[in-house]
């Protein structure tokens, strides 16, 4: 990476936890990661945009590859909570030099999480698309994609780490131009290969997962760079030490595994949950997989908000100020409940129009009937996903990723997938039942949240 690609990155001081301008330290920590996320999500949603005007069959396999995908963040999401977790602790007393060692530890975890994802990806992609019910055409094509995409998964859990330790510091704006810059290497690489533009053959499905793979290539090279200049709060010196701590390992797992299982268990869930679904049909499986993406953008606006809380309150713990933690964590589950309302009112409003620009060929309006009916449902959960993010934000921040984990795991389990066989199967609702019960989930767990927050005992987690 040249030094001028490593300059283009903003370079404004960090914001701290400011008691009398905590309300913009919130703000100034998160709307960064609101573009990075909706960036990312925005990687999905050229990809859905791109295959899916290739017919149903193509976006019902390219839908069902990426929740593979998703089961494979769980590894990244234990190294990704346990790394801000533990790095903000360390910036808010400011043990910059234990900070620089969780981030080398980081992105050793890191890397060796992501050379098991790419063999697993390559070898076992056909089976696990069997196992979420895939149609036998949308099973091949999904199985193309996945191992289009598998080099690339050498290189996220990477980036996941560098975007991680950066929040942690409280520099956001970085892993934001990040996001911005891979976006649009996903966007050039996939139109070209999925289409055949000019001399480059026309790859279809496979397009897409090499847009994917570069977009990671690209990512995990500018942050590596970023930290090897020494011009951040943080710095990663590969020969300053051993690879791997054993202490801040130890560290990092034990607050991040318990989310690492939060995330597997919540796919697990979701492939069963999805295989309700797929049992409808690819229609519905095209149209519940349009839906989706419209809900990881959604998500992701509101995941800014929760690891910007995440930072904060780790850095209040770090500095001794458990008071400016909860401040900024009310400050920041009303700012999430605002934003989450607002896109609520577009989903509800808008939600056939945006299906129907995602789909094309035959059974496309059938698709976007059904995906409007689907977005209408999903407003209702809107606001109880903005309260869910930012006290999970909170709670992880601090560590107490074991309870996030519990309350979870019963909502996805109890509350959703019950629900959701009764009323799509039992009472023969279909898709639309499957939703319904995809609403309840996320406002249980929303409250359920908010009383163990509300509780106080994450104040006293040590790391």
């Amino acid at each position: 990476m040249s030094s001028e690609a490593t300059e283009a990155i903003p370079t404004r001081p960090l914001p701290s936890l400011d008691e009398q301008r905590l309300g913009a330290s919130v703000v100034q920590l998160a709307w960064p990661v609101v573009v990075q996320q909706v960036s990312f999500s925005a990687v999905q949603l050229v990809d859905t945009y791109l295959v899916g005007h290739l017919g149903e069959d193509a976006l019902a396999g390219l839908r069902l590859g990426g929740q593979v995908y998703w089961f494979c963040l769980a590894g990244m999401s234990a190294v990704s909570t346990g790394t801000i977790a533990v790095v903000a602790r360390a910036v808010g007393a400011r043990q910059m030099a234990r900070a620089d060692t969780t981030v080398r530890t980081a992105l050793s975890l890191a890397a060796l999480w992501g050379i098991l994802l790419a063999f697993g990806l390559w070898f076992l992609s056909h089976w696990s698309l069997g196992m979420l019910g895939a149609e036998p055409e949308a099973r091949r094509l999904g199985t193309e994609y996945l191992q289009a995409s598998a080099i690339g998964m050498v290189f996220w859990p990477i980036l996941y780490a560098v975007n991680s330790a950066l929040q942690a510091a409280g520099d956001t704006r970085t892993p934001m131009a990040i996001g911005l810059g891979i976006n649009l290497v996903n966007v050039v690489v996939a139109y070209v290969l999925v289409n055949g533009s000019g001399p480059f053959p026309r790859l279809e499905v496979v397009g897409s997962g090499a847009g994917f793979t570069a977009a990671a290539i690209v990512g995990a090279a500018m942050g590596l760079a970023i930290l090897l200049s020494g011009r951040r709060a943080l710095r990663w010196r590969p020969l300053g030490g051993r690879p791997l701590d054993a202490r801040e390992a130890w560290r990092i797992l034990r607050v991040g595994v318990p989310t690492g299982l939060e995330q597997a268990q919540f796919n697990i869930a979701f492939m069963l949950y999805t295989r309700i679904v797929a049992s409808m049909g690819t229609t519905a499986v095209a149209a519940h997989g349009v839906t989706l993406a419209i809900q990881g953008l959604a998500f992701n606006a509101g995941f800014g908000i929760s690891v910007a809380t995440s930072a904060l309150v780790g850095q209040g713990l770090g500095a001794r100020r458990p008071d400016l933690s909860e401040r900024a964590t009310y400050l920041a589950a009303r700012y999430a409940l605002a934003v989450t309302t607002l896109v609520a009112a577009v989903l509800a409003v808008f939600g056939k129009q945006i299906t129907a620009a995602f789909v094309a060929g035959e059974g496309a309006e059938e698709v976007a009937d059904l995906g409007g009916k689907l977005m209408l449902i999903f407003a209702l959960a809107m606001p109880g996903l903005g309260i869910n993010l930012a006290f999970g934000g909170a709670l992880r921040g601090a560590g107490d990723t074991r309870w996030v984990l519990a309350i979870v795991a019963f909502c996805n389990w109890v509350v959703r997938l019950v629900p959701a066989y009764l009323l799509a199967i039992v009472a023969g609702l279909g898709v639309p039942g499957a939703w319904v019960a995809a609403v309840l989930d996320i406002n249980s767990r929303a409250l359920l949240l908010w009383l163990r927050f509300r509780r106080g005992r994450w104040k006293q987690m040590r790391l």
